[in-house]
């Protein structure tokens, strides 16, 4: 009976513990603190050693919402994620292809024979054959299991909550239980959140104000295709990421920046920059 007691005491201690950290979550909708205690009521029930907040949207970058990475080199691969490898990630893939609910380890997905040697130039990225997607973006940490949990969102985009756990533990079949009983509840809270703070977000990475003039950039002189390169290089993009967005080949990319330094009478990228911010100053 003793040990019953004790057995009941302790669960019920967990049951509220775990129950806080839910309400903690829910009163943080709307706010900047959500995406940490987001992952944070995870990592109560299953051990993570690190985590990633991604949006995914149509003809964008990602938008980092949260990362718990913390090594200089590990955030350095974050940022060339971001701005050049996830459109060979599968959740971006899936994204693409409209896959955009659930609960997926990258070992299922990775594809590793999708990977061409031209994407080794094109891409920060060096071949990794014992890593899940056979390749690692520049500054990636080494040897981290993966585990992608999808959001379907409005306006066509997805959110994507990734976990990372060191090889040598890994995840096993509990953790991946755990996750599909927690999925619905994550799933509803988080989708609350980006509809309440998706506007503000948005406009904090986009700059909308200044993508009017984007828009517009170019139009007496360069094709409407020209300037949808040109729009996507003021935004950050990579040759890379400029491809993937057009759905058109890297080369195509090349040859379009060429004519378009041609007809704007410059030779290199400073000098587009210069040619667009002389056109805001008028």
């Amino acid at each position: 009976m003793k040990n019953s007691t004790l057995t009941l005491d302790h669960n019920g201690s967990f049951d509220r513990i775990f129950t806080k950290h839910i309400s903690n979550a829910i009163d943080a909708v709307g706010k900047d603190r959500l995406p940490t205690l987001l992952i944070k009521l995870i990592k109560f029930r299953i051990k993570i050693d690190a985590a990633i907040l991604i949006i995914y949207r149509p003809e964008s970058k990602p938008i980092l919402l949260n990362s718990t990475f913390k090594e200089k080199r590990a955030k350095l691969g974050l940022n060339n994620y971001i701005n050049d490898t996830f459109v060979l990630n599968p959740a971006y893939l899936s994204f693409k292809k409209g896959e955009t609910r659930g609960i997926t380890k990258i070992t299922e997905i990775s594809g590793k024979d999708a990977i061409q040697p031209v994407h080794y130039t094109n891409y920060k990225i060096k071949e990794a054959r014992d890593e899940d997607l056979g390749f690692l973006t520049e500054g990636w940490p080494e040897k981290l299991e993966e585990i992608s949990i999808l959001f379907d969102l409005p306006n066509k985009e997805m959110g994507e909550l990734a976990i990372f756990k060191k090889k040598i533990s890994g995840f096993n079949k509990s953790d991946l239980n755990t996750l599909q009983v927690l999925e619905p509840l994550i799933h509803s809270i988080f989708k609350n959140h980006w509809s309440t703070v998706r506007q503000s977000i948005i406009r904090k990475n986009s700059m909308p104000t200044k993508n009017t003039r984007y828009d517009s950039f170019g139009e007496n002189t360069l094709s409407p295709r020209e300037m949808e390169v040109a729009k996507l290089i003021f935004e950050g993009h990579s040759g890379n990421s400029i491809a993937a967005n057009l759905d058109i080949a890297i080369a195509t990319v090349k040859s379009h920046r060429k004519n378009m330094y041609k007809k704007l009478g410059i030779g290199s990228q400073q000098e587009l920059f210069s040619r667009y911010i002389d056109s805001i100053s008028l």
